[in-house]
C-alpha cells in the first residue's frame, strides 16, 4: 500500500501554485491555504439533512410567522414599510435571505430558491440610474452595514453562475463610495465584498479602498466605539486590550484583517485577527462554544449567556480564518459552537428559537431573561422583540455544511468539518472527477468512513482534520491500519493512488473530559459535545 505523508507546511509550500479544484471556478485569494468549493458540490446526508429539512419546514420556509420585517416584501420593494430606523429591517431580512438561499441550494429546493430570487433580482433590477448604487438608499448611522450581509447572496450566486452582471453591478455600487464610508464600526464589514470584488476584477481602487477603510477604523476610536460617557468600549484586535464590545459586532469584524491578509500577503493583518480571537476566547469563551455576548461581552461566569446571532457569525468568521491560515483547531471550535450553542438555541422542529441562551439555563419563560433588554428573550418563540436573531438563526447550519469540505493546494480536498455528507469535485493533476461519501453519525459516533467513488484511479492530496480533543486517533485504509504519525489539532495529509471503492476510516474516540469553571462549576464533555442533565 503506497501512502505518502508530508509535513503540512512543506506540502503547502510545494503546492501553493495550484490551489483550485478544477470545477471550482472561484477567483480565490492568493494567500489562502484552503478555499471554499461551490456550495452545490456538497450534499448533506443523515441527521444533518434531516435537520436542514426541518429547518425548511419550520421557520426558514415560513418566516412570515415571525412578524416584522419578515411579513413585508423585505428587499423586494422600494422601501420596507413601517421602518423607524431605516437600516434595521434591512439588516434583519438580509440575514434571513442569505440563510434561506444557502439552505435552498444545499437541499436543491427550487421553491425556496425562487422565494430568495424575488429579493435578489428586484435589487439588481432597481439600480439607481443617477448614482449607480444598488437598491434603497438607507439612513441613520451604519446604513451601509446591511449591504455587507445582503451582498453575500450575490457572492454565492456568482460563484455558481459566473454571471458578470453581478460583478459589474457590485463594483459600480462600491466605487460610488469612499474609504471613510466603510470605516465606522459595522460598516467595516463591507471589506469582505470589496476584497472579493478585487480578487475577481483586479481593480486596485477596490483594494486601496479596503486597506484605507481599515486604516481609518484603527486610527480613530470614534469609528470603533458605540457607547457614551467615560467608560468607552473599544475594538482593538492587535492589542492586549480585553474585548468589551458588542459580541456580534466584534465577531463580524475580527475576520476583516484576516481577509485583508489573504489579498495582500501582509502578515500583520493576519496576526491582528488571530490575536483578536485569542484574547476574546481567553476572556469570554463559555463551555457551549460561544463567547458570552448579551449583548456585549460579559466575561466568563456561571450565569453568562450568549446571543443567538453568534451561532451564525461565529462559524462564518472562524471559517474564514480556517481557510486562510489552515489552523485545524478552528474546526474543533466551529463544531463545538454549532453542535451545542447553535442546536441548543432552536426547538427540534425549527419553529422557535431563543434570542439569548445559556449553558446553565434550566428555565425558559416570558420572564426568565436576566440579561436586560426584553424579559422574554430566553423563551423559545418564532420571533422576538428585535428580529436580528430570527434572521441569523437560519444561517448557522447552512454555514456549517458548506464549509465541511474545502479545496486544497494540488487540486486536493479537505475534510474540514465532520458529519454525514458527500462532495463531488475534480481532483489531481488530470482533474479527474471524484465523489467522496462521508458515512458517519458524528458527533454521535466516533468513526468516520470516507468512501471513494471514481471511474479511474486517481492521485490527489486528501487532508483530514484530527480533532485536538482526541488523544488516540487512528486512520485505516480499506480496513488496514496505517502507521502514520497523526497529530492532534492538525491536518493529516494522504497522498496516494485512490481506487473506486477505497474506504478511508478515521477513528476518533472521545474521552470524557472534566473542566473547572467559576463558582465551583464542573463541565463534562465528550468529543465536541457538552453533556447536560436531562
Amino acid at each position: 500500500m503506497k501512502i505518502k505523508l508530508l509535513l503540512f507546511s512543506f506540502f503547502l509550500a510545494v503546492l501553493t501554485g495550484c490551489s483550485d479544484v478544477a470545477d471550482n471556478k472561484l477567483e480565490n485569494p492568493e494567500f489562502n491555504l484552503f478555499n471554499k468549493l461551490k456550495i452545490t458540490q456538497i450534499r448533506p446526508h443523515g441527521w444533518i439533512k434531516t435537520f436542514l429539512e426541518r429547518q425548511k419546514e419550520g421557520l426558514t420556509g415560513n418566516i412570515e410567522v415571525a412578524g416584522y420585517p419578515f411579513d413585508t416584501k423585505m428587499w423586494a420593494c422600494e422601501k420596507i414599510k413601517g421602518s423607524t430606523k431605516a437600516w434595521w429591517p434591512y439588516e434583519q431580512s438580509s440575514y434571513y435571505i442569505d440563510g434561506a438561499h444557502r439552505l435552498a441550494l444545499l437541499l436543491n429546493d427550487k421553491k425556496l430558491e425562487a422565494k430568495v430570487k424575488l429579493q435578489t433580482q428586484y435589487v439588481l433590477d432597481h439600480i439607481n440610474p443617477e448614482t449607480g448604487r444598488i437598491s434603497t438608499n438607507l439612513a441613520d448611522r451604519w446604513w451601509r452595514w446591511p449591504y455587507a450581509q445582503f451582498f453575500r447572496n450575490f457572492m454565492t450566486e456568482y460563484e455558481l453562475t459566473g454571471d458578470r452582471k453581478i460583478i459589474e453591478a457590485l463594483q459600480k455600487h462600491y466605487l460610488t463610495f469612499k474609504a471613510e464610508d466603510f470605516a465606522d464600526d459595522l460598516e467595516l464589514a463591507n471589506i469582505e465584498e470589496i476584497c472579493w470584488l478585487y480578487g475577481i476584477t483586479k481593480n486596485e481602487r477596490l483594494l486601496d479602498m479596503a486597506v484605507e477603510a481599515y486604516r481609518l477604523f484603527k486610527s480613530d476610536i470614534s469609528y470603533r466605539n458605540r457607547s457614551e460617557g467615560e467608560n468607552k468600549n473599544d475594538m482593538q484586535f492587535g492589542s492586549d486590550r480585553v474585548p468589551d464590545m458588542h459580541g456580534v459586532v466584534y465577531l463580524e469584524l475580527v475576520k476583516i484583517p484576516a481577509i485583508l491578509y489573504s489579498y495582500t500577503g501582509k502578515r500583520e493583518y493576519l496576526e491582528e485577527a488571530e490575536n483578536g480571537i485569542r484574547k476574546m476566547e481567553e476572556h469570554h469563551m463559555l463551555i457551549s462554544g460561544l463567547p458570552s455576548s448579551t449583548e456585549h461581552f460579559r466575561g466568563i461566569s456561571d450565569l453568562a449567556g450568549h446571543e443567538t446571532c453568534n451561532t451564525a457569525v461565529f462559524p462564518y468568521s472562524y471559517g474564514y480564518l480556517l481557510r486562510i491560515n489552515g489552523d485545524a483547531k478552528l474546526g474543533d471550535k466551529i463544531e463545538k459552537a454549532v453542535f451545542n450553542a447553535g442546536i441548543g438555541s432552536v426547538t427540534k422542529d425549527f419553529k422557535s428559537h431563543q434570542y439569548f441562551s445559556s449553558p446553565n439555563q434550566i428555565i425558559s419563560s416570558l420572564k426568565s431573561n436576566l440579561y436586560g433588554h426584553n424579559p422574554a428573550r430566553m423563551i423559545y418563540a418564532p420571533g422576538h422583540d428585535v428580529e436580528c436573531c430570527t434572521g441569523n438563526v437560519n444561517r448557522f447550519m447552512p454555514y456549517y455544511v458548506e464549509q465541511m469540505w474545502l479545496s486544497s493546494p494540488g487540486n486536493g480536498l479537505v475534510a474540514a468539518l465532520f458529519g454525514p455528507s458527500s462532495v463531488t469535485a475534480n481532483v489531481g493533476i488530470n482533474k479527474d472527477e471524484i465523489r467522496i461519501i462521508e458515512e458517519t453519525d458524528y458527533p454521535f459516533s466516533e468513526e468516520i468512513n470516507f468512501k471513494i467513488e471514481t471511474k479511474e484511479k486517481v492521485s490527489f492530496p486528501f487532508f483530514i482534520r484530527i480533532p485536538t480533543w482526541c488523544t488516540t486517533p487512528e486512520i485505516f485504509i480499506n480496513g488496514e491500519k496505517t502507521n502514520l504519525d497523526i497529530k492532534q489539532g492538525a491536518f493529516t495529509v494522504l497522498v496516494r493512488e485512490f481506487l473506486n471503492g477505497d474506504i478511508i476510516t478515521l477513528k476518533i474516540p472521545g474521552d470524557i473530559k472534566i473542566s473547572s469553571w467559576p463558582n465551583n462549576e464542573i463541565g463534562v464533555e465528550k468529543g465536541p459535545l457538552v453533556l447536560v442533565y436531562p
